[in-house]
């Protein structure tokens, strides 16, 4: 009626019908028991499976076939009566299982083409085999043999080159070819309704190649395509047989792989030189500029010229080349940040130990001392951390700090006179409200450091063991009077360290005391002048303290 010049049937019938009359009436015979009998229909009508060979038949239909790894259905479909075509210089994509058309179906036409379709490794669809192997038989896709069925006929060329109905068709050594995709929109669909009610113009399908299949998405036949867009099966083997017919398929120049790939490598030599120079803005400007540029590049060639450069082939390489000479970069600059870290530590170490050198020009009495206070004060914090005391304020980094800034808990002394400083006798009332006068001094000193640099726990540390360590834990200390853990720990720790030294050491106001009478003068201050738990770990390592004041006393180098 319609006269097609093809028709393809994108369905599989690998069970016979169940809905013949013949199939009910011994359907209740198997189960039930039941003789029964459909009368008024001539033999013919019987059985479904026969009328439906019989038109398939007369209308040099084309049916499907699934090929797989895998055994989805126990039916056997060899042989075929299919023509083998002598594909052996090509790499074919083997299956090892068929699944196909009941035999009274399949006997029934000479054209068969596998429907099913492997996406790419990102799940998209981008190209189609012309063929696959089954066993000894190469069967063509189920586009490619629905339009054999009007010409069976083709020719194989050099170059990996077909010729079907007059059109040269160039694949890969695979026999893939790359779709040229269409909107939506340009898909001509007409219900199977309409044409059994006679509701379609013959000129519609007249002389057109015909594909029947089944939208329904419970049959999984869907696949998305290179735009992202989800299409069905059917559609896919359209699109091929358009693309062949129009001579619209894209291409893939294989030197273009290299070419990309040798540029991606440029690049990065490029990135690397420029890594080199320091020349950071240029290297982001670039990548941006180049990353844009090939995606432009990309979708011109595909547009005008119809050539598919995977844009995979220069990405991939680019941004792993670019990865890397991030990773160089991160290397490099983490290497002279540390290096640059250690060098203004040094520095302010070194300025650190310049201004303690002032306060020891100042006041001879101060070299080894400070030498063997910053000492105790690590022996004595190294002791609570390991013993789990106080963990919420010492850490190892802490400690360090702790070490470093201790050499200023008398910077302040500078700014008081050496009458005064270095007076031999007892200081009288007066000029002992001017001595303590040195911790606010000291702060002060190192405020003017923070406010022309800036805030950092370094300094912090620093004002605080200058400023409060003659604060005593009952509060009857100077200049503020705060007592207890209102005291900063560094301050704390400062105390007992400072008053430890200055009774073991010769001072030109006294003679050094005694190990066992500073021992009982420090034990006699827990709790009072000094924080009892740091007085009960002193206790513990009186013979560091011991040591540390022989190994470094004033008749010593340091």
């Amino acid at each position: 009626m319609y006269q097609p010049s093809a028709i393809g049937l994108d369905l599989i019938f690998p069970e016979k019908d169940r809905t013949s009359p013949q199939a009910i009436t011994s359907f209740y015979k198997r189960f039930f028991n039941i003789s029964s009998q459909i009368t008024g229909l001539p033999a013919e009508l019987q059985d479904n499976d026969i009328i439906f060979a019989q038109s398939l038949k007369n209308s040099n239909a084309t049916l499907g076939l699934y090929l797989s790894e895998n055994k989805v259905f126990a039916n056997d479909c060899n042989p075929l009566p299919y023509n083998n075509v002598n594909l052996d210089t090509f790499n074919l994509k083997k299956s090892q299982y068929m699944t196909c058309d009941t035999p009274q179906i399949r006997d029934a036409v000479d054209n068969f083409g596998f429907l099913n379709m492997s996406a790419d490794e990102d799940g998209m669809l981008r190209r189609i085999p012309l063929f696959k192997s089954h066993g000894s038989q190469q069967i063509p896709v189920f586009a490619l043999a629905t339009l054999l069925s009007i010409d069976p006929n083709f020719a194989l060329l050099q170059n990996n080159s077909f010729t079907f109905l007059g059109h040269q068709v160039k694949t890969d050594e695979a026999t893939n070819v790359l779709l040229n995709n269409y909107h939506n929109n340009w898909y001509k669909k007409v219900s199977i309704v309409d044409i059994l009610n006679g509701t379609v113009a013959k000129e519609m399908l007249r002389g057109k190649i015909i594909l029947l299949g089944s939208s329904a998405v419970a049959l999984h036949d869907q696949v998305i395509l290179s735009n992202g867009i989800r299409s069905l099966g059917i559609k896919v083997h359209v699109t091929f047989i358009d693309n062949l017919l129009r001579d619209s398929f894209l291409y893939q120049p294989e030197y273009f792989k290299y070419i990309n790939v040798l540029f991606s490598l440029f690049m990065s030599l490029l990135f690397f030189y420029l890594l080199i120079k320091k020349r950071n803005s240029t290297i982001l400007f670039l990548f941006i500029g180049v990353l844009s540029l090939s995606g432009v590049m990309s979708f011109s060639v595909l547009a005008y010229f119809g050539a598919y450069i995977s844009f995979a082939y220069f990405l991939f390489p680019y941004l792993l080349h670019f990865f890397l000479v991030s990773v160089a970069y991160i290397v490099i600059d983490t290497y002279e940040r540390k290096a640059f870290s250690e060098e203004l530590n040094r520095s302010h170490v070194a300025l650190l130990d310049s201004m303690v050198y002032v306060a020891e020009v100042h006041d001879i009495e101060t070299g080894t001392h400070i030498i063997r206070t910053k000492k105790y004060i690590k022996h004595l914090a190294m002791s609570l951390y390991n013993k789990g005391i106080y963990t919420d304020y010492l850490s190892p980094q802490i400690i360090e700090m702790m070490y470093r800034t201790a050499p200023l808990h008398d910077v302040g002394k500078i700014g008081i006179e050496d009458s005064i400083l270095k007076k031999p006798g007892k200081l009288t009332p007066t000029e002992y409200k001017v001595m303590q006068t040195h911790a606010e001094l000291g702060m002060h000193i190192i405020d003017n450091a923070i406010s022309n640099y800036k805030t950092n726990d370094f300094f912090i540390m620093a004002k605080n063991i200058a400023h409060h360590h003659h604060e005593k834990w009952d509060g009857t200390g100077y200049p503020d009077g705060l007592s207890g853990e209102a005291i900063p720990i560094e301050a704390r720790f400062m105390a007992i360290a400072d008053v430890y030294d200055a009774l073991v050491s010769e001072r030109v106001y006294k003679k050094p005391f005694s190990f066992e009478k500073t021992l009982a003068i420090i034990k006699e201050g827990r709790g009072t002048h000094f924080d009892p738990v740091l007085v009960d770990a002193f206790l513990e390592i009186q013979e560091d303290f011991k040591n540390i004041a022989q190994q470094y006393s004033d008749d010593t180098q340091s």
